[in-house]
């Protein structure tokens, strides 16, 4: 019951979200915009999102490198696969990606889980530095005609988002760092309690601590660093483009900023990539910075079709190839409750 209620109000949010977007906009004027919009700029920029799926795959190659090693063109796939399912049914899909790299190299389910895990830390520590520094770079003439407790706020608002940032790598070095005597602690006191739920649980708290020696050793500290800094600056060079076959000389502060409210907008986990609750943020970023609101609309309808729909049709099309089935997904995930075993791979 407790799911359910959740997932209704999920769906009412994104609802509510996605009528205040469209129910204050001039759809002529907005389809005037559309039909303005180079074309070639979009297509570079489609093709730049797909390169973040090589370069995701890069850096989760390198999370697994400590327990498993892994093919970049398995990685690849269930890369497109889990992005692609982001746009088709919401953040249900982000299950999608490890269990088809478990299903492909026979790995458990607990270790895939776990360096997505890693994964989504990189890209939120990300997303807030994007968003909390960005109003540092927009120019001093944006910046002075706007309500000055309007950007009182943001500035407390990426403050807060800075420390809790900084709170949470605190947090996860030190369960590096104390994560023998936790796991014997879960090994001894909990597990003979509940094997079958716990097993897996403890699995995933073992891999987690292994993935996140990344954080204490340099080298590949530096690597998967360097390959978040790719993915992003490949993220924003697209919305760079994006802007600019709509005809904005927007500067990089500007870019930045705008792509931060989106990226705020799409921890809303409505289906179809956050729609409605991207859109609406990330709109109301652009009209912060003076954007009539029915060219904003139009900015964000196709800076969000730009993010999704290429991964789409890229994990569309390995799902097709692959055959995959959702009896397989459950069978490693049944392999995993039964056996719990400590290794990440089985052979």
């Amino acid at each position: 019951m407790g799911k359910k209620i959740k997932s209704l109000a999920i769906l009412l949010l994104g609802g509510l979200l996605a009528w205040w977007f469209v129910s204050r906009l001039d759809w002529a004027t907005v389809g005037a915009h559309l039909r303005e919009v180079r074309i070639w700029p979009l297509i570079i920029a489609s093709l730049l999102i797909n390169l973040t799926m090589l370069v995701r795959s890069l850096r989760w190659q390198a999370f697994l490198a400590p327990s498993a090693h892994v093919g970049l063109r398995n990685l690849f796939a269930a890369t497109s696969i889990g992005f692609g399912a982001l746009f088709a049914i919401g953040r249900a899909g982000e299950i999608l990606r490890p269990a088809v790299l478990s299903m492909h190299e026979r790995l458990r389910p607990s270790l895939t889980f776990a360096t997505i895990f890693i994964e989504r830390i990189y890209d939120t520590a990300a997303v807030v530095l994007l968003f909390s520094t960005s109003i540092i770079f927009l120019p001093p003439s944006l910046m002075a005609g706007q309500d000055s407790g309007r950007l009182e706020l943001l500035r407390t608002i990426g403050t807060l988002l800075t420390i809790g940032l900084l709170a949470g790598i605190g947090l996860l070095i030190l369960l590096r760092l104390r994560a023998r005597p936790i796991i014997q602690l879960l090994e001894t006191r909990a597990r003979p309690r509940a094997p079958r739920l716990l097993g897996p649980l403890i699995n995933f708290v073992r891999h987690l601590t292994e993935g996140l020696g990344v954080l204490t050793n340099r080298r590949e500290l530096a690597l998967t660093i360097f390959y978040t800094v790719l993915v992003w600056g490949l993220i924003i060079a697209a919305s760079w483009i994006t802007f600019d076959a709509f005809g904005l000389d927007f500067g990089p502060g500007q870019v930045v900023f705008t792509l931060g409210f989106g990226l705020v907008g799409s921890l809303v986990p409505t289906p179809g990539g956050s729609a409605g609750a991207y859109h609406a943020a990330a709109a109301r970023g652009l009209e912060f910075l003076g954007l009539d609101p029915n060219l904003a609309a139009s900015i964000a309808i196709i800076n969000h079709l730009i993010g999704f729909g290429p991964p789409f049709l890229l994990g569309l099309y390995f799902l097709v190839r692959d055959d995959l089935s959702l009896a397989g997904i459950r069978e490693i995930f049944a392999s995993e409750a039964a056996h719990g075993a400590p290794n990440g791979a089985d052979g």
